[in-house]
């Protein structure tokens, strides 16, 4: 699955012509020689990563949620490359970017984002009726995702009513519900701590896993570590030497 020319204008189209040739692996994801500043601050400096198809791959340190912005288009890198299934993210533009995510990325953060006025139901079916599938089959597909991350008997509340655990496996199931083929996590246990926290990681790698799903973590929690196949350690913008690895 490279970049679709559905996810870039003429413009960018001519750009991936021109571009060099992908990297010669199959890693879904890559980043070669990253660099962000954010007005004085530097927040990446000449960072590299490789993720594989299907693993659970985690970002920590200082610059994680940099290196994930990048990963996933929201941001553009000041300097470097970055590439998905072998299309070079790198020479969209926001537009292009943004059209990628929307088809093939699925983003989860801190905050739920639940919409206050619809049911956990229709948040979670929302991302498919935006895009236009018939009501019957976008809720059969919210419901099997809100079986997965346990909110089923919580479909018709609305989320003013739940606790922060509901909510976060929620979101986590809405962030599912078209089965892109990357989920980007900033803190999805933002707020959950002891078995709460296990439980919504252990489901959410479960389902990822389940469902040939890629899951980048970006965290400072060793317990959502943990749950990663392999990983990334920053120090101030840059791989840390001194981690022992993954």
């Amino acid at each position: 699955m490279s970049l679709s020319s559905r996810a870039t204008g003429p413009a960018d189209r001519r750009a991936v012509a021109d571009a060099p040739s992908a990297p010669p692996d199959n890693d879904v994801l890559r980043a070669h020689g990253l660099t962000l500043t954010h007005g004085p601050t530097t927040l990446l400096r000449d960072v590299s990563a490789a993720i594989r198809t299907d693993e659970t791959f985690a970002i920590t340190g200082a610059g994680r949620s940099a290196l994930l912005a990048c990963l996933s288009g929201v941001v553009a890198p000041d300097a470097g490359e970055v590439w998905f299934n072998s299309g070079p993210m790198h020479v969209l533009d926001e537009k292009g970017r943004a059209a990628l995510r929307r088809r093939y990325f699925g983003l989860v953060d801190g905050r739920t984002r639940l919409l206050p006025e619809l049911t956990v139901a229709e948040n979670v079916a929302l991302p498919l009726l935006l895009d236009r599938m018939r009501r019957t089959e976008a809720f059969a597909i919210a419901r099997h995702w809100m079986e997965r991350l346990d909110v089923t008997e919580h479909a018709e509340a609305r989320p003013p009513g739940l606790g922060p655990a509901l909510l976060r496996r929620a979101a986590v199931a809405r962030a599912l519900v078209t089965r892109p083929a990357v989920v980007f996590a900033d803190e999805p246990a933002h707020g959950l701590a002891g078995a709460e926290l296990e439980y919504l990681m252990r489901i959410l790698a479960s389902a990822v896993r389940s469902h040939g799903i890629t899951l980048v973590l970006a965290t400072a929690d060793r317990r959502v570590a943990a749950h990663a196949d392999h990983g990334l350690v920053l120090r101030e913008g840059r791989p840390d030497p001194r981690a022992d690895g993954w």
